[in-house]
């Protein structure tokens, strides 16, 4: 048996921004010593306090949207969620995440038992440790690395034959430099020896796993495996050679008709490209998938279809980083789509630029319900600064002729990019509220190496990591006490704070609202 856990999505919000905050902290301490003259955590923790600012809060708890319909429907009282009563509430908890039923797809495939853990906050893990799997497989696209370490330290106190492996593109990102770590960054992490058997550097790393897994049924050393981190008997971290890996996209499509049922839900994600065209300053995607590829549309149809015959599906949230990147190929897809008339609705992303009247008519009679487009700014000095190629009359256009077709919108702001001053700040609300915006997600600027805008961090006298930084018109503490405005400065557009009201939506169009 091999135990997949694909997230930790906690039963409500409350939980998940105390931790992620208490994180954030305590990387700005890790991280203290490399900028003399920076009090990196004072930094952090008020860009923790300012940002606390945007959630509603009752009672000292953080509220979601779902928290709060929680809170109605339960007689104005806060209800403790567990996994034994959360299904008759309101919460992303129990939504399907697409790198758990893929693996779980490649494993079975591959020869392996699988059992697949959506969500490790709802499910009883003694219960399956007891059957003594071998391994237990952690994907990092949702999880702290805090809790990949608690995980692995459950899994060897109750069956400490079992391997733990983790992946994912969060291992992958911390853990590419390899043996060009620092002291302090090795020291980090050598507090997850004895918890955590190896960690899979790649971002396509499932031959490196079903090699690995391999090894330890067969009880062969893991030394020879590419893509590595493991520790030896010291307890020091070592690393393997490195081999990319490139699997085609074609075949990642899921086979809905053969996954568990008790692993589906009436709303589906599915893929249709990996990649993204254009190369935004403030993203690291592009590292991750440097060139873009598309599901053939055979393949999607076949898998649309699928879905389609399952019966119960409502609603499909095409995952894509940017769904409406290639035209030609859009408009391919969504006729498709009319002609074999599915019978679910859908949202994805989208880049405000490449929509036309011809397209979103298109996609409203496809089934097309919602469309976030990363917006960014709506100062065209900063959208310049972040060579995102969109002109903010497109940005306002794409809006209008999706709410004509009333489709419902969301757009993503990025506040505190090199450039941004108070001035610049006002072009956003500005634009927010001349735009008719349904919604709006406020997101901090946050910094790393891996960021096309690295390389012009003398530019803009830039410096600091993460939620801590400065550069020659803002710092990060000056950015987030901004944002804390914005719900004053916007009457009329709905903003989530910083959850996410996308998932949300689908959640509840697959419930039938």
């Amino acid at each position: 048996m091999i135990v997949i856990i694909a997230s930790n999505q906690p039963l409500d919000v409350d939980e998940h921004i105390r931790r992620r905050m208490l994180n954030a902290e305590k990387g700005a301490g890790r991280r203290a010593s490399r900028y003399p003259g920076r009090d990196l955590l004072s930094m952090q923790t008020q860009v923790n306090r300012n940002l606390q600012k945007l959630f509603l809060q009752i009672d000292g708890r953080y509220m979601s949207l779902f928290d709060l319909m929680n809170y109605v429907v339960n007689g104005r009282q806060i209800p403790r969620l567990t996994s034994g009563n959360v299904s008759h509430y309101y919460s992303l908890a129990g939504m399907v995440t697409l790198n758990g039923i893929y693996l779980y797809q490649f494993l079975r495939d591959s020869g392996y038992d699988p059992v697949l853990v959506q969500n490790y906050a709802v499910t009883d893990l003694n219960e399956i440790l007891r059957e003594k799997p071998l391994a237990v497989c952690i994907s990092s696209n949702f999880l702290f690395m805090e809790d990949i370490r608690e995980i692995g330290l459950k899994v060897k106190r109750q069956s400490p034959e079992t391997r733990v492996i983790a992946g994912g593109m969060l291992v992958k990102r911390l853990l590419d430099p390899g043996a060009h770590l620092s002291p302090r960054a090795l020291s980090y992490w050598s507090t997850f020896f004895g918890k955590v058997d190896a960690f899979i550097i790649e971002t396509q790393g499932e031959h490196s796993l079903i090699e690995l897994l391999h090894c330890l049924k067969d009880g062969v050393s893991m030394s020879r495996i590419s893509n590595l981190a493991y520790f030896n008997e010291k307890g020091n971290i070592t690393f393997s050679p490195r081999r990319k890996e490139d699997l085609a996209i074609d075949e990642t499509r899921i086979a809905w008709n053969r996954i568990p049922g008790e692993y589906l839900r009436k709303t589906l994600p599915v893929n249709t490209s990996r990649g993204c065209a254009f190369r935004c300053r403030f993203c690291n995607y592009h590292w991750f998938f440097p060139t873009i590829q598309y599901k053939s549309l055979d393949v999607l149809r076949k898998e649309l279809h699928l879905i389609n015959d399952l019966g119960f599906v409502k609603h499909l949230r095409f995952s894509d980083d940017n769904f409406t990147s290639n035209n030609a190929r859009l408009r391919t897809v969504l006729e498709m789509m009319i002609k074999n008339r599915f019978d679910f609705t859908w949202s994805s992303y989208a880049r405000a630029s490449a929509l036309t009247p011809e397209l979103v008519g298109l996609m409203k009679e496809s089934g097309c319900e919602f469309i976030d487009m990363g917006i960014e700014s709506g100062s065209q000095e900063i959208l310049n600064n972040m060579d995102k190629r969109l002109d903010r009359d497109q940005a306002l256009a794409a809006i209008r002729m999706l709410k004509a077709h009333d489709i419902q919108t969301r757009g993503t702001f990025i506040f505190g990019y090199p450039g941004e001053t108070e001035n610049t700040f006002q072009e956003t609300i500005d634009f927010i509220n001349e735009s008719g915006l349904t919604y709006y997600h406020p997101y901090l600027f946050s910094y790393s190496k891996r960021t096309l805008v690295y390389q012009e961090r003398e530019k803009y006298g830039l410096d600091g990591y993460g939620f801590t930084w400065w550069h020659d018109t803002m710092n990060s503490v000056e950015a987030s006490f901004l944002i804390t405005r914005i719900m004053e400065l916007v009457p009329d557009t709905y903003t989530d704070g910083q959850a996410h009201i996308l998932e949300v939506f689908k959640t509840l169009r697959g419930e039938g609202y």
